[in-house]
């Protein structure tokens, strides 16, 4: 139950007082806790090293316990996918989704029992149990469960597959199935997101096309009556356009043809659904995970030149537009890229919601933060909470506002700070696994980690003014890849580890 503002000043004075420190000591918690996950890790992966050497059974192909072993992973991505469509949907099948859950963790239960196995070992580690732990805190202060649960059971549903992706994938051939799934989760979401959408009509050139789109799927559980926000089918591409990019490089440079070709197509589908989301947010997110796509590959590079170009031209595009923003005004580019008058409608399917009116909605997210530091207003509830205790001037109260319109204040708004620091955690661990991955790896695999690097990149700029909440559904494509990334060094571990005399045991190439 929230504290109201007649509360007593003292308490309110105490609770303001007492939430930096607190703070400070989650974040040495979490540094402290990444240390440590490392240090574990690293002696276990040893040792399993020397085991290997040794000759004892791990589960090689053709022993018993590598067939129990692939058979318990089998079974859990097979429960896995038939608990998706639950969980991103439980309200629609509210029954059912308990079953889900109970599946899940009895088969996490018999992979424990079968490899004590319960989770992957990964650099992530210490930041997981952050995040984990702030997940039935926010529960916990919700006071609005039909909000928080479809957010919660969407969490689950994005740690689960985490947790699948980085322990199925371990080398080259894996990695492949990985990159598969990666793909059609996209593919799949994009799909539904092109046949069930509200499109906006903000760029004249494009109503022809987005008219002629049928809404095949506008009865979506959970979906606005006015179809899905283009917004979001934004946010979800900022993670594939770059990955498809990199797939082009990786594969041609490899010299596999047809993959190559297929990724080419994977990126010419999300330009052009990009596009016609016609949000402004999501095109300076691309272009922005675009860059920084270029950027990385040239900074990994061998040649001197490359590198020098990498830090060159980023810097002269920087100043380039810091000095269009000034001659133009800030006012002006906000005007232009999210409209000159703030919108009394907002148009939530649509998203038009101009510069005025997110600088409003962030300030509310602020004030709610300052409010709730510890717990957060709850998953899902900004919505609600945004309307009945921080009323908007430039907004009626009818208008459904989904977030906080960028998405660091979101996390805050949903997990408190100490969610907000695991999730900034995941992130810089993201960017320095992915990056260590990419010097050492092969074409395919620094392609890969490059890839999800730069889709978390243009993600998070898009994320500076719109947001994928936690929990959301396109949020699930942010956990397979923070899976796969996960995963990229076990695959490196194995190609340098791999014997030449055993081609039997091949990882693929």
């Amino acid at each position: 139950m929230r504290v109201s503002r007649e509360s007593p000043v003292r308490l309110i004075a105490f609770v303001r007082r007492l939430w930096p420190r607190i703070s400070v000591l989650w974040v040495g918690l979490g540094l402290v806790s990444w240390s440590r996950s490392s240090q574990v890790l690293f002696k276990l992966r040893s040792l399993r090293a020397l085991l290997n050497r040794s000759g004892t059974p791990c589960g090689r192909p053709g022993d018993s316990t590598g067939r129990v072993a692939r058979a318990v992973a089998i079974l859990e991505l097979l429960v896995l996918l038939a608990a998706m469509p639950l969980l991103l949907f439980p309200s629609y099948w509210s029954h059912w989704t308990a079953f889900a859950l109970v599946g899940l963790l009895l088969v996490w239960l018999l992979r424990w029992a079968v490899q004590r196995e319960l989770w992957p070992l990964t650099p992530f580690n210490g930041a997981l149990v952050l995040f984990v732990v702030t997940i039935p805190v926010a529960v916990w202060a919700s006071a609005l469960p039909e909000l928080t649960i479809p957010k919660l059971a969407g969490l689950i549903l994005g740690l689960a597959a985490f947790r699948a992706i980085a322990l199925a994938v371990h080398n080259r051939n894996t990695l492949g199935w990985g990159l598969v799934v990666f793909s059609l989760l996209g593919l799949g979401m994009t799909a539904a997101g092109v046949l069930g959408a509200g499109w906006p009509a903000k760029v004249r050139l494009l109503q022809p096309l987005v008219a002629r789109l049928p809404r095949l799927l506008a009865g979506l559980p959970g979906a606005p009556a006015e179809g899905i926000n283009p917004n979001q089918l934004a946010g979800l591409l900022m993670l594939y356009l770059p990955f498809s990019a990199a797939g082009v490089l990786g594969w041609w440079q490899e010299r596999h043809p047809w993959p190559a070709l297929v990724s080419l197509a994977g990126l010419g589908l999300a330009a052009g659904t990009l596009t016609l989301t016609q949000s402004r947010g999501g095109w300076v997110g691309g272009a922005c995970g675009m860059l920084a796509l270029a950027v990385l590959w040239a900074l990994s590079s061998q040649r001197r030149w490359l590198r020098i170009l990498a830090v060159v031209t980023p810097a002269l595009i920087v100043a380039v537009t810091i000095s269009t923003v000034l001659y133009v005004g800030p006012g002006r580019v906000g005007e232009i890229l999210y409209g000159a008058e703030p919108s009394v409608k907002l148009e939530q399917a649509v998203g038009q919601i101009s510069i005025t009116g997110r600088v409003e909605i962030w300030s509310r997210a602020i004030y709610a933060i300052q409010d709730f530091p510890f717990t957060g207003t709850g998953l899902g509830t900004f919505r609600r909470v945004v309307n009945l205790l921080y009323p908007l001037f430039l907004v009626g109260p009818d208008v459904d506002i989904a977030h906080a319109h960028n998405m660091f204040l979101q996390v805050a708004v949903d997990l408190g700070l100490p969610g907000l620091v695991a999730y900034l955690a995941l992130l810089w661990l993201a960017g320095v696994v992915t990056w260590q991955v990419a010097r050492r790896g092969s074409p395919v695999v620094r392609a890969t980690a490059l890839g999800l690097l730069a889709g978390l990149i243009g993600l998070h700029v898009y994320g500076l003014t719109d947001a994928l909440a936690p929990g959301s559904k396109p949020g699930l494509a942010f956990w397979v890849a923070l899976g796969l990334i996960a995963a990229l060094p076990r695959v490196v571990k194995a190609r340098e580890s791999w014997p030449a005399d055993d081609p039997s045991l091949s990882p693929g190439q």
